[in-house]
């Protein structure tokens, strides 16, 4: 493994809570920096079979690469190509060729893999010093700061002590509402003027998804590992991505009004879902006879596991206050339809962890709590830019996608096919994506580029195709 420089404050901690893809991504940057941390997660594993598969993009891949997962990686995930685009009626709308791009400007394609198989790969791979410091059934009750730096109380009566606290507990994230009852209170005792506040709601929910896990095998032979499919129309949107063993479907349906209200739904939620777009075909007809190809309905009478959940969009104002710092979903929250969410994610903990050991390398003894601030600030400046487009992007493609009005539904199906609208816009996007930062403190690790060179992050060297 590429090697990393030594680090930092032997007394310095970081509780990360949150035991996804983006929490396991920081234990291993964490790690990598020679920085202590503890992992708390509220389920009974960090390992567990549930919840959709997910998309690595070339921004993710190249983190990932970075700590030598690739190979793991690989051997549990399917690349992707082309997208195969229906309408409602099974109708061919054209096929979207922006993985296909993906690759050739960057030299690797995206990935479909499960979730499971994601947190394994992490889990996995992290030395048995690390795997000590994830701590499952550790459900946060509270956070409160102290002149040390931050203590956490679990629900069941444990405690955890450290210096900072990484928030990578998703959209609905305990630690984004501590850190906003921090800043109210600090706000209520203060003369000064007072801190900037998030709201107490800061995502807004257009959509709800639908997500359906089912057996490869159930396509009767239409569907093979690395296909991508996608139904649009009226309403609702369908994205199908193929794995070896399971594939996995969102389908995306507008709400009446957006909200910024939690939803929850239950299992008869997604009963009626299945009775409202279960015709919804997710393949095109198929053979000379036309043969009828799956649908959403099909797909859900075979499936694994499946679950209805809202979709929350936006990027939160402020991602620290204090000791505390947001990443991820905890921060921001795209639709699924460019598969970004995960992926910027790991991009935050990369530039955070990257400030987070520039500032102890630098302190003589702890460093002090404005230099933390001040390295929290530069992470999200650093970041803020990209999310908001990353998050616009996505809904975007979600409102393309469900025909939102005449002209959206004009541009997709008469527009979005042409080859040359799609490389224009992979084209226009690959020279921020060429640049998206990794992990500035392991050395020594390149991925080679396809027709646009990578730029090795803090040091602005490109890495040749």
């Amino acid at each position: 493994m590429p090697s990393s420089s030594s680090s930092s404050s032997s007394n310095f901690k970081v509780i990360i809570i949150g035991g996804g893809p983006v929490g396991l991504t920081a234990a291993h940057a964490l790690h990598r920096a020679n920085i202590d941390f503890t992992l708390l997660e509220s389920r009974s594993s960090v390992v567990l079979d549930e919840g959709s598969n997910l998309v690595l993009l070339p921004i993710g891949l190249r983190l990932l690469g970075q700590l030598g997962l690739l190979d793991a990686l690989n051997s549990v995930s399917s690349p992707l190509g082309k997208i195969t685009r229906v309408d409602h009626s099974g109708n061919n709308i054209g096929d979207v060729n922006f993985f296909v791009r993906f690759e050739e400007n960057h030299g690797i394609p995206p990935r479909v893999i499960a979730r499971h198989d994601l947190t394994q790969v992490l889990y996995d791979t992290l030395p048995a010093t690390a795997q000590a410091k994830l701590l499952p059934n550790q459900r946060v009750a509270s956070i409160a700061t102290t002149p040390e730096g931050v203590t956490v109380r679990c629900r069941d009566g444990a405690e955890h002590t450290g210096s900072i606290i990484i928030g990578a507990d998703g959209a609905h994230s305990l630690v984004r509402s501590e850190m906003r009852a921090l800043a109210l209170a600090a706000a209520s005792s203060s003369s000064s003027s007072s801190p900037d506040i998030n709201p107490a709601q800061p995502f807004l929910t257009t959509y709800r998804a639908m997500w359906v896990r089912f057996p490869t095998s159930a396509a009767r032979g239409d569907l093979r590992p690395g296909d991508a499919g996608e139904t649009h129309g009226v309403g609702c949107a369908v994205q199908l991505f193929a794995g070896e063993e399971t594939s996995v479907l969102g389908a995306y349906e507008r709400l009446p009004a957006p909200t910024a209200d939690r939803l929850r739904f239950g299992s008869g939620d997604q009963d009626a879902f299945v009775e409202k777009w279960g015709h919804l075909p997710l393949l095109p007809p198929a053979g000379d006879d036309n043969k009828k190809g799956m649908t959403l309905g099909d797909a859900y009478a075979a499936r694994v596991s499946s679950g209805l959940v809202s979709l929350e969009e936006g990027v939160v104002p402020k991602w620290s206050f204090g000791p505390v710092v947001l990443v991820g979903d905890a921060a921001h929250k795209f639709t699924p339809s460019t598969g970004a969410g995960c992926n910027n994610g790991m991009v935050d903990v990369a530039v955070l962890v990257s400030e987070i050991k520039r500032v102890l390398e630098r302190a003589e003894g702890s460093p002090s709590r404005e230099a933390i601030g001040a390295a929290f600030e530069r992470y999200q400046d650093r970041r803020f830019a990209a999310v908001v487009k990353g998050c616009q992007g996505a809904g975007q493609a979600t409102a393309a996608a469900t025909w939102k009005n005449g002209v959206v539904r004009f541009v997709d199906l008469h527009v979005m096919a042409r080859r040359a609208v799609q490389n224009m816009l992979m084209d226009r996007a690959a020279g921020d994506i060429a640049r998206t930062p990794v992990l500035e403190f392991i050395e020594g690790v390149g991925m080679k580029g396809g027709r646009v060179p990578w730029v090795e992050s803090g040091v602005g060297k490109a890495v040749e195709a």
